[in-house]
């Protein structure tokens, strides 16, 4: 009798555990938001720069930039001064910006359809979700990787992550993957660094004037 209610009790605490419905949360969390952020690039009622302010300004409530700019560069982080990673934060935060708008350009006007969702742990979960590409003309599925905060009252992304071609390229992974390995090919040096996203961003901008687009080179 006192093992049948032992196993009772620990089921009642598992459905009620934060981890049991977080993935709702975090579901309404993606709906919502990346609704939003995507319905800035269709708004024809104000000029392009103010446009891009408005996107800038909903990608850093939805998505957490200063860590993703420290996750990015992996240890050489701890070893930046605060005045050095201010420096490098500024240039990673228009990049990032900008590469997040190249890519979601081609969901213009549509509407994402969120589809499920997975636990990573207790406080992280991926969402998945649908956008039909103006490019193809096909849904293409986009996944969010969203973290609770510590405190249990806000979500944040932490990644994103767009199927191309039968595989998922993960934008903050592959930022990692190259800025990692330029920071080890030059002795860590961040203003080196600095200077390469520099370089990427000019690339970028170019290909919008001259009508070539803004294909992310990464």
């Amino acid at each position: 009798m006192k093992y049948k209610s032992a196993l009772a009790a620990i089921a009642m605490l598992a459905a009620a555990s934060p981890a049991a419905f977080a993935d709702k949360k975090s579901e309404a969390y993606v709906q919502a938001n990346a609704n939003s952020v995507l319905s800035v690039l269709n708004d024809k009622s104000i000029s392009a720069s103010a446009r891009e302010k408005k996107f800038g300004d909903y990608m850093n409530q939805f998505a957490n930039m200063p860590s993703i700019a420290r996750r990015v560069i992996g240890a050489n982080a701890q070893g930046l001064s605060e005045p050095e990673f201010q420096r490098y934060y500024k240039a990673f935060e228009t990049y990032a910006l900008e590469v997040y708008q190249v890519h979601f350009d081609q969901f213009r006007g549509e509407a994402i359809r969120v589809t499920g969702s997975k636990d990573n742990g207790a406080q992280r979960s991926t969402v998945e979700s649908l956008i039909r590409s103006s490019t193809t003309g096909k849904d293409t599925k986009v996944y969010w990787d969203v973290l609770l905060s510590k405190d249990g009252t806000s979500y944040r992304v932490r990644d994103v992550g767009i199927e191309l071609g039968g595989s998922t390229l993960w934008l903050a992974q592959e930022q990692a993957a190259q800025f990692i390995n330029y920071l080890d090919r030059n002795n860590g040096d961040i203003d080196k660094l600095i200077g390469r996203i520099n370089v990427l961003l000019a690339d970028m901008e170019a290909r919008k004037k001259d009508g070539r687009g803004s294909a992310y080179k990464g």
